[in-house]
């Protein structure tokens, strides 16, 4: 039973990979997180305040996380509230889908959206352009478009930072160098992939087909500083799927597949595991042949394969210092194929604003989304400072979810508007002190939902939240982890076609089994 249940909700639901939505922002669904202050509602997700000033809110950010906060901010904000979305991709792209288009599952085309296309619809501007500069003195953000129109400069009343990471090859010597997209590679080097955009992804595919003509070892990993590990394995398992189904046995024992990650153990994900992700994906990869090596540092990539120093795991455990650093084994992986998840950096922007980021460029943020020395500005998603799980002999990442991302837009939003709502007050005469207008903030759950294609299977974990000490951690194996995510991914786009990531019904159903994106910060009263 518990099974046909999950099956039902997740199918309903549309639930996948990295990504999920699930917060309503109608008026159909009154639940515990309706606002403190008292709204007149004029029709479903108009909720206007009188003697509002209209603001301008300004995102940058066309991924997951930015087009979710936008829509968020569309239903939550006032209607003549102004809403931006800046991106320098002219298309949105269902980040998830990237280990399929690497095996030639979907092509590109089948998972963008064009932004510039659905965003007026729904009463968003859309501005195709690059941040270039942030005046956080006069509130304006200078960006620059690529048709050669100049500069231009948006003056922002809010700002949300979604940009997501800057993907730091250059950390591992050699591995920018020898990357599709820099190297015109010789037919017997070593390919250097990557799954991180769909670009890549598709560049991962071709290498493939190269790889089929010119067999040889194979390479997958996530290296140290990595903050995402579910890819890893999916595309790893999804490889060899797609090699056995296109090939003889004699071609898949000239392509063994071995996996390198800075992860202490398989399954770890950097968040101390989700469900039994430790025994599943250890007994997927013994059952497909594929080696491992954990705690391991890629030290150098060449066009031969690559070189990485690792710690056994028995050693890890019988180690008195998680820094100690004896016992190292080095060791030489020749590679025809490499694809490896580089460490999540913020974008150089942001990093010139004193204050904004930490010494990686990752957005400083407190529990409510909000910067820690600028209260105009916001983060969301990837591009977000998260504390490690917990000290690791190899330096590990926690991952940000889609469901994660999800939820600390939806704060941002309501945040935002209850500073909107404090502003208004003020204004109108009201005492700042007084109970109907002190703002009430929300604090994102970080609840997180992990969907993964192995190929002829699938797992689901759930982690409630995502970061230990935990309430629920389930996972679901087999089939309807391959059949959730395909059924998600058609789910999700027809959800940014319609402008709303958040519907009530999927918010209600998710509120019946306990996963919210959102609590109201309890207030004490003094």
């Amino acid at each position: 039973m518990p099974s046909i249940l999950s099956l039902f909700i997740i199918l309903v639901l549309g639930i996948e990979v990295s990504v999920i939505d699930g917060f309503l922002v109608g008026t159909k669904f009154v639940s515990k997180y309706a606002p403190t202050t008292k709204l007149t509602v004029t029709s479903e997700g108009d909720t206007r305040k009188a003697g509002h000033s209209p603001k301008h809110v300004v995102i940058v950010g066309g991924g997951i996380g930015g087009l979710s906060t936008a829509f968020d901010a569309r239903h939550i904000l006032h209607k003549d509230d102004k809403i931006t979305v800046v991106s320098d991709r002219p298309h949105f792209e269902f980040t998830p889908s990237n280990p399929w288009v690497a095996i030639h599952k979907r092509t590109p085309q089948e998972i963008r959206l064009n932004l510039e296309a659905i965003l007026p619809h729904h009463n968003i501007d859309f501005v195709h352009a690059k941040a270039t500069r942030l005046d956080t003195e006069e509130n304006l953000l200078t960006v620059e478009s690529d048709t050669g129109d100049g500069n231009q400069k948006l003056q922002y009343d809010y700002l949300v930072i979604a940009t997501g990471p800057r993907l730091a090859f250059e950390e591992i010597p050699g591995l920018n160098e020898l990357r599709l997209e820099n190297h015109d590679l010789l037919h017997d080097e070593n390919v250097v992939a990557s799954i991180c955009e769909t670009d890549h992804a598709m560049h991962a595919a071709q290498a493939i087909d190269r790889l089929i003509q010119n067999p040889g070892p194979i390479v997958v990993g996530a290296v140290q500083g990595a903050s995402c590990f579910g890819p890893l394995y999916e595309y790893a398992l999804l490889l060899k799927y797609y090699l056995q189904k296109k090939g003889s046995a004699a071609l898949q024992e000239q392509c063994p597949i071995s996996v390198v990650t800075s992860e202490p153990y398989i399954g770890h994900l950097g968040l101390q595991g989700a469900g039994q992700s430790q025994e599943i994906l250890t007994k997927l990869l013994q059952k497909n042949d594929i080696d491992w090596y954990t705690n391991c540092k890629v030290s150098e990539v060449n066009k031969d394969g690559l070189k990485i120093e690792f710690h056994e795991e028995e050693q890890m455990e019988t180690s008195d210092s998680p820094n100690m650093m004896t016992g190292i084994k080095t060791k030489f992986l020749p590679s025809k194929l490499t694809m490896l998840i580089p460490p999540f950096r913020g974008l150089k922007l942001w990093q010139q604003t004193p204050g904004l980021t930490d010494d990686k460029g990752m957005i400083l943020v407190d529990q409510h989304q909000q910067s820690i020395s600028y209260p105009n500005i916001f983060g969301v998603g990837v591009c977000v400072h998260l504390d490690p799980v917990e000290k690791t002999l190899i330096p590990t990442g926690p991952p940000k979810t889609g469901y994660m991302i999800e939820s600390m837009g939806t704060a941002c939003v309501r945040n935002i508007r209850a500073l909107m709502d404090e502003s208004d007050s003020l204004q109108a005469g009201r005492s700042a002190t007084a109970e109907h207008t002190r703002p009430s903030f929300h604090v994102p759950i970080l609840n997180g939902l992990c969907i993964t294609d192995f190929g002829d299977e699938g797992a689901i974990f759930l982690t409630l939240p995502q970061m230990p000490p935990r309430r629920t951690d389930l996972t679901i194996e087999g089939k309807i982890g391959t059949m959730a995510k395909m059924a998600f991914e058609k789910y999700f786009l027809f959800k940014i076609q319609t402008g709303d990531t958040d519907p009530y019904y999927e918010k209600y159903l998710l509120h019946l089994i306990g996963v919210d994106r959102v609590e109201r910060e309890k207030i004490e009263k003094k």
